[in-house]
């Protein structure tokens, strides 16, 4: 149901989490374990994010050692400028975030502009839509005008969406969505040598 929301492939592949936070960690893992096997890999990474992304993504980058580079939002409309988020980037970005909405002003970024250059990058793009997410959808179903957040984009990697907002289930429960499963692969653990057996573990 989530993936045909949000207009994905047949090959997209998803979690449910605890909430947004884990929602967004696991996207973080599953993009540093997938630059791990980039050539040349990312053995500095960084995220670039704007300053209205939730601070989910400082966590992230406090777990998991990675710098957490911030684009200042311009002027009233808080939009974050895309050319400062390119010029952020660099050889050691394995992510760029947008927000649909981000959480504390309710504005969707620019998501067509940052997918755009997640291609010509080559880095994963996430869109934090755990407020808007099993929203926006049936709000563009009425016929208002939306911009495109989600697969749709073709430099979308994965998306955070919280069924426990706007899809009114009990706190906490949430969805972390990949365009195809080699991109989740990253999210999981799986130790095989235990005593007790194979352990895996999702999230």
């Amino acid at each position: 149901m989530t993936a045909s929301l949000l207009n994905a492939p047949e090959s997209a592949v998803g979690n449910m989490t605890s909430g947004g936070t884990e929602s967004i960690l696991c996207a973080v893992r599953a993009a540093m374990k997938y630059s791990e096997n980039r050539v040349p890999p990312r053995k500095q990474p960084s995220i670039v994010v704007p300053e209205t992304a939730h601070p989910a993504f400082n966590k992230a980058a406090d777990y998991f050692g990675i710098e957490l580079r911030i684009v200042k939002c311009k002027g009233e409309s808080l939009v974050p400028d895309v050319n400062d988020l390119r010029t952020a980037m660099d050889d050691s970005t394995i992510m760029l975030v947008g927000s649909a909405p981000a959480y504390p002003h309710g504005i969707i970024d620019p998501l067509d502009q940052l997918s755009a250059i997640a291609i010509e990058q080559n880095v994963w793009l996430h869109v934090d839509a755990c407020v808007g997410g099993y929203l926006i959808p049936f709000i563009e179903h009425i016929g208002e005008p939306i911009l495109p957040f989600d697969f749709r984009l073709e430099g979308v990697h994965s998306i955070s969406l919280d069924l426990h907002k706007y899809a009114y289930a009990a706190k906490g429960a949430s969805v972390v969505m990949y365009r195809n499963a080699e991109l989740r692969r990253g999210q999981y653990y799986v130790y095989s040598e235990w005593a007790g057996g194979l352990y895996a573990s999702p999230s």
